[in-house]
């Protein structure tokens, strides 16, 4: 073999080794992911968002949450936090980032999750109505008379205890002040007006 000959094959020799041995300038890797359940709460109930980052994730935020949330490591690149919705309501959203470095640039980047606050269903309990004629001891109960169709329906019988009963929101507890009633200012009639206590 000829000096051309070495020359050529440590050359060729050179190149594969250049391309098995260096690191790739841009490895790639998918982008960042958030997710929050549940995805509707009510305020200050708890919050749990999972991530994937592969690189370094910054803390969730959101206007809707009490604080930033600190996304901790479970496994390679899966990233668990806890949070706890604000006391408003609305819808939101939470954003984390995701930094890659020079090694994984794809990898780098934000994802977002939206979020809703609302107002718990207020339940009130309700009282059976009560009537104010006791029953008649000469006539039988309800149930054991027949049904008479020439019997007219009283129009003045209070509504039966299993019909839903509506409740006017002025008497609902506000969302956001829980245990808190508003205060309505009652007046007697015939009160005299002071002019604000002077």
């Amino acid at each position: 073999m000829g000096m051309k000959g070495i020359v050529a094959g440590a050359g060729l020799l050179a190149m594969t080794a250049g391309v098995f041995l260096a690191p790739q300038a841009s490895a790639t890797a998918p982008p960042p992911k958030l997710s929050v359940s549940p995805a509707k709460v009510a305020p200050g109930q708890a919050l749990d968002f999972s991530a994937s980052c592969h690189g370094t994730p910054t803390a969730v935020t959101s206007p809707g949450l009490t604080g930033p949330v600190t996304l901790s490591v479970q496994s390679g690149a899966a990233y668990l936090g806890h949070g706890k919705a604000a006391g408003r309501t609305g819808k939101f959203k939470a954003s984390f980032r995701c930094d890659g470095g020079p090694n994984l640039p794809a990898a780098s980047g934000t994802a977002t999750v939206e979020f809703e606050i609302v107002c718990p269903p207020t339940t009130t309990p309700t009282k059976p109505p009560s009537s104010s004629k006791p029953p008649s001891s000469s006539q039988p109960p309800s149930s054991s008379r027949p049904p008479s169709s020439s019997e007219p329906p009283s129009s003045s019988s209070a509504p039966s205890s299993s019909s839903a009963r509506v409740v006017p929101a002025a008497l609902t507890k506000s969302c956001g002040t829980p245990g808190k009633t508003p205060q309505v200012q009652v007046k007697p009639a015939g009160a005299p007006q002071t002019g604000g206590g002077i």
